[in-house]
């Protein structure tokens, strides 16, 4: 068992994704690393192109040309280094909000530290926090997890007036910046949809698994309430998650294969593709209402085959941005609202353009060294 002082010694033994973008170099102009990194293509592609050497199509050239107009534009940044902690193996949305990040750091010709800690393990994010002290960061962006570890590691970094986001899920009572929804307005807009669909009638099931993650007891307590308020007679099954847990992944397809007829599903967290999939071999009629969050190519896919009938998104490219600009002001900055990033309600009839994945396709397939963080 880890000790708070193997954690302040970093002694975690997870992926870090270290992406760094040289923006500045003894002369003030954009590297060739950043012009790459903006543009898309090699470094040694950049470098043939800037020499004039050939043997490049002109659309390379075209890319590169006009990054490295847009860094000179832009100016010099600093020699700053911004750090960006995510949970690893999680959902599509994690995923692209980790590409966001790469997106907004490479336009604004910044150098992104990116690590990737074991999902819902406290020790293994609080290690990461302390690894941000330990080397220096000039700012934070993390996806909270509510624990005193987590609290610990995050107040010492915010001791030595290090700039702290936190991403998606807040750490409330902290000081720190928070981008992202107002997660129990969103969950009583599930229970809103919920009880439209269900044409107030029950039972339904609120599915929940990141149990650490305050968003998703915001969303679940907002859902709770709305339901018992307007719909009081509606019978609610708390149903838990947890992909690592048999005992508890036996009980969940229980729930929705066999023990009961549900009139809707409100999925809290990343839930949403195994209830879909648990259900598609069921035939009840009328058909269960489903509502989850976060628009993915995934649940796109549930929308258009009714499998799904309703996401609450949240954009996880104006997270990224957001979360920047906050982190690069510097410590001490007015925090912002944390209902900042609207709420978005997604069906198949309003589903065009709401995921514009083209400005991150580099980033999501983009081969990073990996290396054990010690």
């Amino acid at each position: 068992m880890r000790t708070d002082k193997d954690l302040s010694e970093g002694a975690c033994t997870h992926c870090l994704v270290d992406v760094e973008i040289d923006a500045v170099n003894e002369g003030s102009r954009p590297t060739i690393q950043s012009i790459a990194q903006l543009a898309g293509v090699s470094t040694a592609t950049v470098d043939r192109v800037l020499n004039n050497r050939g043997g490049v199509s002109e659309k390379a050239i075209t890319r590169v040309t006009t990054a490295a107009e847009e860094l000179n534009r832009n100016g010099a940044t600093t020699d700053a280094i911004y750090d960006v902690i995510l949970p690893s193996d999680s959902a599509f949305s994690t995923k692209y909000l980790c590409a966001a990040f790469q997106y907004h750091a490479a336009r604004r010709g910044v150098r992104l530290r990116h690590a990737l800690v074991e999902r819902l393990d406290p020790q293994s994010l609080a290690a990461e926090l302390y690894r941000c002290e330990r080397e220096g960061s000039h700012g934070v962006a993390f996806q909270a997890l509510e624990d005193p570890i987590v609290r610990v590691a995050a107040a010492s970094l915010s001791n030595r007036k290090m700039p702290i986001a936190t991403v998606c899920s807040d750490l409330p009572g902290m000081g720190f910046g928070y981008i992202g929804l107002d997660n129990r307005a969103a969950g009583r807009a599930a229970g809103y949809l919920i009880g439209l669909l269900c044409g107030g009638k029950g039972p339904v099931a609120i599915i929940w698994g990141g149990n650490l993650h305050r968003s998703h007891e915001e969303r679940e307590a907002g859902a709770r309430s709305f339901l018992r308020a307007e719909y009081p007679n509606v019978e609610i099954v708390d149903i838990e998650y947890n992909h690592n847990d048999l005992e508890a992944n036996e009980r969940f397809l229980s729930l929705l294969t066999k023990e009961h007829e549900f009139a809707g599903i409100y999925c809290v967290g990343g839930e949403i593709i195994d209830a879909v999939n648990a259900l598609d071999g069921r035939r009840q009629s009328p058909p269960i209402a489903v509502v989850g969050h976060n628009l993915t190519e995934n649940t796109v896919k549930f929308l258009m085959r009714r499998q799904v009938d309703a996401i609450i998104h949240q954009n996880m490219m104006t997270i990224a941005e957001k979360a920047l600009d906050f982190i690069m002001a510097g410590y001490g900055k007015k925090r912002p609202p944390s209902a900042e990033i609207p709420i978005e309600i997604i069906t198949r009839e309003n589903l065009s353009h709401h995921l514009d994945l083209d400005p991150l396709r580099q980033y999501l397939h983009t081969d990073v060294d990996q290396r054990l963080a010690v």
